[in-house]
């Protein structure tokens, strides 16, 4: 019996917090494991993000049975580390593409009878976003994006800043693990984690409940609560200098707390209901199979035909009488169950040496199904690799500070201004020391002797750029170009004969060439989208009102959890565009008096409208006081 349970449920214990340390230590195996195999990951990341603000010749090279990077190779052989940092510009191009794009999620019903709370999910979500400032958020993330491939959100619950919200954080993806997978959305992975360092006043704050807690805590963190005033003042904090090479057990900085978060997929049994009433079928506890089936017999009891006094009619057989046939009525009304396997997510909260901090329940549910609060879009994600927009430009890059640094070599040893003096026109009367003083100097004269039939003395001048080399640097550029996908026209650059219907042909067709990057991370938005609505249908509880158009909508999100909303990504209607067309709009209708000018100024987005309605409102006071002393007076 014991080795069935084990088989059907993955969690055969209650929750016994800071206890059990072995059964936690195997879960840090696994989390270790897992950390240490994206290491390739998080190398990749630091390289690319050398490269992208300008640090280029860090790569390890071994030289001499040394490991040293290419700048102190170029150091010892006397040869500037020169660079230009096209991929830079190429990313910031890039990134204003994205910037251009004013966009915003939006809700919609699946349902048509539904398209008003839709809207009011939209409403709430644009809310949201604000309340996050996602604006800039996403625009750092992108980045992120373009330089690592991963971007990652953690969409949570929580009260910050004096209000009780949903909230999403970026996620640095050093700190992050998962398992590898074959889903391109990492959509397959058993389980996932972040890393935390954090202050004792922290880790109190999140894991204290009780005095009995604070003493347990004090005995897990001694170390750091001992040494927190002397970490604030005189550690290194090493989370940005080394944070390619995060220890997972190990604080980054002297006297911190290091928290392991783990969120693993956990089975149990569980009872499949198909209910008729109900739009998506749903799991039951498998110890509350009794309540399922007192839901059917009141079900049932609602088809008995009854007397006046509230008895059951029967027939002359003594059987109810009933207002349907007892089987059509049962499969239309009464629900179906059977035994199977539910999965959910289960977190963890665990110390470096095994503890568990905190673990429960996922409380984060969409129906049934129950989720992480992490979003990872991987791109692009293939068995596995990473290869991100930046890495991919990292060889032509390097091509061309090749390319640099050979001409800058050529131009130093090149002959610049060489005196040839012939020795037979030397003059008695100038030293060849008094020569070359006289000959750097911008009005110097120099003596020679012509009797002895020498020559003149000539100075020879190298050519400073090669033949050809102007064009393999230009063709170096042009390669950055043609494998980032950004072409001149994306970066602004127009010919001198070129017209303008030309120039907007080529940007177009140019922009063509990053469109899968930029549409992957906006499904990457609509994924995090989708998933703050699914919190938001969690928690959000009782009558609120939100406004929708410039007005005021009541709405209860008791009766709106189960709504199926579809989120896609359009054009913003908050953006400038918008408010333009609208506010264009409404002066027109307002000039053909179809709607009063107050009107018009209220529903639209005008600068200084509300003194404009003030000064209105005062007008329209005076002219109503005016109008009432006339009438008295007549």
């Amino acid at each position: 019996m014991r080795d069935n349970e084990q088989i059907s449920d993955s969690l055969l214990y209650g929750h016994r917090k800071f206890d059990g340390q072995r059964r936690a230590e195997r879960w840090l195996h696994v989390a270790y494991n897992a950390y240490c195999r994206l290491a390739p990951f998080r190398k990749m990341r630091a390289e690319c993000k050398s490269y992208a603000y300008g640090k280029q010749y860090e790569r390890q090279i071994v030289y001499n049975g040394r490991h040293i990077t290419k700048e102190q190779y170029l150091k010892e052989k006397g040869i500037p580390a020169l660079q230009t940092n096209i991929l830079g510009k190429i990313k910031r191009v890039v990134q204003g593409q994205f910037r251009m794009n004013d966009t915003a999620p939006v809700c919609n019903a699946v349902d048509p009878e539904e398209k008003e709370y839709a809207d009011i999910m939209s409403a709430l979500l644009r809310q949201n976003m604000k309340l996050n400032r996602r604006s800039e958020l996403d625009a750092r993330t992108f980045e992120e994006y373009l330089i690592s491939g991963l971007p990652i959100y953690k969409i949570s619950w929580a009260y910050r800043r004096g209000k009780l919200d949903v909230f999403t954080d970026y996620v640095n993806p050093n700190f992050v693990f998962f398992p590898d997978s074959l889903d391109f959305n990492l959509a397959d992975i058993r389980f996932c984690g972040l890393l935390h360092d954090l202050d004792f006043s922290e880790v109190l704050a999140l894991f204290s409940h009780s005095d009995s807690d604070d003493i347990k805590l004090k005995e897990i963190y001694n170390h750091c609560l001992d040494n927190e005033y002397i970490a604030s003042q005189f550690s290194r904090d090493t989370r940005t200098s080394q944070i390619e090479s995060t220890d997972f057990y190990y604080p980054s900085e002297f006297g911190k707390c290091r928290v392991i978060e783990l969120w693993t997929k956990e089975r149990r049994k569980a009872w499949f209901c198909n209910d008729p009433l109900e739009s998506e079928p749903y799991f039951v506890p498998y110890d509350q199979k009794e309540s399922i089936k007192e839901i059917n017999r009141s079900r049932l009891e609602l088809n008995i035909k009854r007397n006046p006094d509230g008895s059951p009619m029967l027939d002359t057989d003594g059987a109810p009488v009933t207002f349907m046939d007892p089987d059509k009525y049962a499969a239309e009304n009464l629900i179906t169950y059977e035994r199977r396997i539910e999965t959910y997510w289960y977190y963890r909260y665990l110390s470096p040496d095994g503890f568990v901090l905190e673990e429960g329940q996922s409380p984060y549910w969409n129906g049934s199904e129950s989720f992480h609060p992490f979003v990872f879009k991987p791109y692009p994600y293939i068995d596995g690799e990473f290869h991100p927009f930046i890495s991919e430009i990292i060889p032509s890059q390097e091509y061309f500070n090749y390319y640099m640094v050979a001409l800058d070599f050529y131009i130093r040893n090149a002959a610049k201004g060489v005196l040839m003096i012939d020795e037979q026109s030397l003059s008695d009367n100038m030293s060849i020391e008094d020569i070359a003083e006289q000959y750097v100097k911008s009005n110097g004269v120099i003596l020679y002797t012509s009797k002895r039939s020498g020559n003149a003395p000539d100075t020879k001048t190298a050519s400073s750029i090669p033949g050809g080399f102007d064009y393999i640097i230009q063709l170096s550029r042009s390669m950055v170009e043609d494998v980032s996908g950004v072409q001149a026209a994306l970066q602004g650059k127009s010919g001198s004969s070129e017209s303008g219907v030309l120039y907007q042909a080529k940007a177009a067709q140019a922009s063509s060439s990053i469109l899968d990057l930029i549409n992957t991370f906006n499904s990457f938005l609509t994924e995090v989208a989708y998933k703050v609505v699914k919190v938001m249908q969690c928690f959000y509880t009782g009558p609120k009102a939100v406004n929708v158009a410039g007005e005021s909508i009541p709405y209860n999100m008791d009766t709106m959890y189960d709504i199926d909303i579809d989120i896609s990504i359009s054009e913003d209607s908050d953006s400038p565009v918008y408010r333009a067309l609208t506010n264009q709009l409404l002066m027109a209708q307002a000039e053909k008096g179809l709607i009063p000018f107050k009107a018009a100024l209220e529903a639209g987005n005008f600068p200084n409208s509300s003194k404009i309605i003030a000064v209105l409102e005062r007008y329209e006071k005076q002219l109503q006081e005016q109008q009432a002393a006339q009438q008295m007076m007549s």
